[in-house]
């Protein structure tokens, strides 16, 4: 169910904040934003300190190839918001991963993915033979640690985003055209059509 207290509820600060949002980008807020600053110091202080180290600090993923991580795990979790807004993050890489074309990843991306499958869908049943294996396709510890602490945050914020109905109505800004390709496929929303058309399974990515 949608709360409005989420919309509505946040102490002054915050709303200053959110406000000053929307007068200098001209934008709606990020709803998940506006998620973690509802009593940030229960919930959206240590998420977001934790996303943002995540995301985009030092790893041997890129941050577009962490987008992508994103996408693969979100979607894994029904969770169209996520899915839309880091399909975005992904194009707007401008040509380092293609969400459309995900077998042009890096091999050891596309191998790490059945391990998130895994640990998303049946958490009980992975076993040390699943990292063995993504191991064995050359993926160094590190990486798998850094693919999972990815798939992590988002089997956490999916569910929140799917239980509280964030995001509906929201479209993230448009992303930087990629040469050659369709004015239409630019938005977020045809990205979102596509990734549901044709689900980024790893047996697909091969």
């Amino acid at each position: 169910m949608r709360l409005s207290i989420l919309d509505h509820g946040h102490r002054t600060r915050a709303r200053i904040f959110l406000a000053l949002i929307r007068l200098v980008t001209r934008h709606p807020v990020d709803p998940v934003v506006q998620l973690a600053l509802y009593r940030p110091g229960f919930f959206g202080d240590p998420y977001v300190a934790l996303a943002g180290e995540v995301l985009r600090g030092p790893s041997f993923w890129t941050p577009a190839e962490r987008e992508y991580l994103a996408v693969f795990s979100s979607q894994l979790n029904q969770c169209p918001f996520c899915v839309r807004v880091h399909a975005v993050a992904s194009i707007a890489s401008r040509g380092e991963i293609d969400v459309y074309h995900p077998q042009s990843a890096r091999p050891e991306l596309l191998a790490v993915l059945p391990l998130l499958e895994q640990v998303s869908r049946n958490p009980a049943r992975a076993v040390r033979a699943d990292v063995d294996a993504t191991r064995a396709a050359g993926v160094p510890d590190e990486a798998i640690v850094d693919a999972l602490h990815a798939n992590l945050i988002f089997n956490t914020i999916n569910r929140l985003v799917n239980a509280f109905r964030v995001g509906l109505g929201f479209r993230p800004p448009r992303a930087p055209g990629r040469e050659g390709a369709p004015p239409d496929q630019l938005s977020a929303t045809p990205v979102l059509d596509a990734l549901d058309g044709r689900p980024l399974h790893p047996d697909q990515c091969r």
